[in-house]
This record gives structure tokens, sequence and C-alpha cells, in this order.
């Protein structure tokens, strides 16, 4: 089986791990949670994978919105985790929509979001909380 894959990740001291992008060479860094010793200064791996769900949540949006030729530019998502000593129990999302959109886009962006494949690859044990915001 030849497994393909996409990035690197190394530990680099300080409780600071280093990753890279193996197609663009693109890096980030992550740190140890605070509330564990880390610094502090980049986002904890519980913060990625609540924003890594959110960036995925909105990729499906806009591809939605391309396909089915709606706007989806300036729609935000706020997202945040919930932990206990079991690990991630909630990931939370707040999903923010500036532009008036018809029930039928709606739709579109409610199912859009509920086909995240990085989201539906999660446990079911882990929650997902959607509020939504739409403009008026």
């Amino acid at each position: 089986m030849d497994t393909n894959y996409t990035s690197t990740t190394t530990h680099v001291g300080g409780l600071r791990c280093q990753s890279r992008f193996e197609t663009s060479g693109t890096t980030f860094a992550t740190d140890v949670d605070s509330t564990m010793g880390g610094q502090g200064i980049y986002p904890s791996p519980a913060q990625m994978l609540a924003c890594s769900v959110a960036s995925c949540m909105l990729s499906m949006i806009a591809y939605t919105g391309a396909q089915k030729e709606f706007e989806t530019e300036g729609v935000t998502i706020k997202a945040g985790y919930e932990s206990s000593g079991k690990g991630i129990t909630a990931l939370n999302f707040d999903i923010t929509v500036p532009m008036a959109t018809s029930p039928v886009v709606r739709r579109f962006m409610e199912v859009a979001v509920k086909n995240c494949p990085v989201g539906n690859a999660l446990s079911s044990e882990v929650e997902k909380r959607i509020t939504w915001h739409w403009a008026e």
C-alpha cells in the first residue's frame, strides 16, 4: 500500500511542534496548551482541530456557492472547543452570513456544513454545536 503523506511534523523543543506541508513547503507551529505548560504563542492542536473543521465547513459552503451560483464571500466561522479529562467533548461554531439569503440558499449552506468530511470523520462522541447568524 502506497501511503500519500501530505505533511511532516517535528518537535522543535519548548513544547512546540513545527509542521510543513509537502506540496508547498508552507509551515506552521503549534504549542502545547498554556494550561499544560506550553508557551501559548501558537495555537494548540485542539484549537487547530476546531479551526480545521471550521475551515472545512466554510470550504464546503464556498464550493456549494460556486456550484449553485450564490455569494459566500464574507461568511465567517468562529471556532472553539470544550474538553474534559477524557479529551475534546465538543466543538463550537458560530457562523455569520453577512448578506441577505433566501431560504433555499440558507438550506444549501446548512447542508454544506453538515457534509464537511473533516467534521464527519470525528467520533460521534464529539458534539458539534452550530449557531447561525443570518443577515436580515
